[in-house]
């Protein structure tokens, strides 16, 4: 497995040069070396991506490009042209060849073309097609210059549950076979966000490919939805699956400093031995983590929050058994141990929000802030009712369409 990092590549706001700097430090600490710049509102970037940048942000671009080289990182630019690239027109071409032209200018010698989340057209071999000469063309006018780097290229069919009609028989992704072999491919897993990447299915993929697939992985993004963050360790892989894959990127929340814990993990199953397991992986994690939060907070404060916002497809065992005793409780509000289980989990969120907000890393608390007030409230209203407090003052406020959507679910399985 050559290539180890982080893409920037989610939905909303793209983080700052700051919050990049802090990137860096941590991949160069952890042995990480590519950073794939991809964020989808970056506005220049994706939707408005014919257009070079305005001078602020080139110099801030290139003030990127040099930092990441002084953290022997290497830097990846990726373009996103699919979403209206106009194929049979030469100006279009031309058009993609000068931004790229203007991001070498500031020292890039990496790319990526990203043909994610764009529509299917109806002959998907001609698509694979089309973008397969343009990432050629490009390739071309790259070496033209002396130029041979790292190129990466996303799909349109980058998971096995968008491959039509499979893996093994998509027409698109035979097409996508014919790139030239020094071409990275990436690629999910079986779903967009894969709670399992298995060897066998890397491997399916790798047959039709022609080659190892780079994972773009998804485990912990977060930018689907406002309610939940990922905190846990980097897990559901297989130590096999390092020896399948040309590397693995992972696509992170979107708020910044609570990647920390993912991060280092992915950094810890990398290098690991035979013994190597996420559970563990995750205590190394948070015992790294922990001093971010200021003095007050405790190890075990830090076990529940991670379990509490842990991956997106379960819950951690220590917000599993506070779930439990929740549920006990308001089948039965004279269940002592459940009572007591919930007033010590509403005292550890507690003790984190109010270390954080004595402390010195004020964007950890920020970006930690709703959860943690949302926690203690929603606690505090099942403590109360426990009692036979109906108070409105006891109540937290709620309200909006969002909350009254929310309710229309609430007979789902919680997942």
């Amino acid at each position: 497995m050559q290539l180890l990092g982080v893409i920037e590549g989610f939905y909303g706001r793209p983080w700052t040069a700051f919050q990049r700097s802090r990137l860096l430090g941590w991949m160069q600490g952890w042995g990480m070396n590519t950073y794939l710049y991809a964020p989808k509102d970056d506005l220049y970037h994706r939707a408005r991506w014919r257009e070079a940048y305005p001078e602020a942000e080139r110099l801030s671009l290139g003030e990127l490009v040099e930092a990441a080289q002084q953290r022997g990182v290497d830097f990846v630019y990726a373009l996103a042209p699919g979403l209206d690239l106009n194929w049979q027109d030469e100006a279009d071409r031309a058009a993609l060849l000068e931004k790229v032209d203007s991001v070498v200018a500031l020292g890039v010698r990496d790319f990526a073309l990203l043909f994610d989340d764009i529509p299917n057209q109806a002959d998907r071999a001609a698509q694979a097609a089309e973008q397969v000469d343009i990432t050629h063309t490009l390739r071309r006018h790259l070496r033209a210059q002396g130029i041979d780097g790292l190129l990466l290229f996303c799909p349109t069919e980058y998971c096995g549950e968008m491959a039509q009609p499979s893996v093994a028989e998509s027409p698109y992704l035979r097409g996508v076979a014919r790139l030239d072999s020094g071409t990275e491919v990436l690629w999910t897993g079986p779903l967009i966000v894969s709670p399992q990447i298995s060897a066998e299915s890397v491997r399916e993929v790798a047959q039709v490919l022609g080659r190892k697939p780079l994972i773009w992985d998804n485990l912990h993004v977060s930018d689907y939805t406002i309610h939940r963050l990922h905190l846990g360790p980097y897990g559901g892989r297989p130590l096999e699956l390092r020896g399948e894959v040309s590397g693995i990127l992972s696509n992170p929340n979107t708020p910044f400093e609570p990647n920390f814990a993912g991060l280092h993990s992915l950094a810890d199953y990398a290098a690991g031995d035979v013994e190597w397991n996420a559970e563990e992986s995750g205590e190394r994690a948070l015992k790294a983590w922990l001093p971010e939060f200021g003095p007050g907070a405790e190890l075990s404060d830090l076990h529940l929050l991670a379990d509490t916002l842990f991956l997106p497809h379960r819950l951690g065992p220590r917000a599993e058994a506070l779930l439990r005793a929740a549920e006990q409780l308001a089948l039965d509000s004279g269940q002592a141990d459940a009572l007591a289980q919930l007033q010590a989990g509403r005292a550890a969120y507690h003790r984190l929000l109010s270390a954080l907000e004595k402390g010195s890393n004020r964007e950890l608390l920020f970006d930690l802030h709703p959860y943690l007030v949302d926690l203690n409230e929603e606690l505090t209203r099942l403590i109360r009712d426990a009692a036979a407090d109906n108070t409105a003052s006891a109540r937290p406020y709620r309200g909006g369409l969002a909350d009254k959507l929310l309710e229309l679910g609430r007979g789902r399985e919680l997942s």
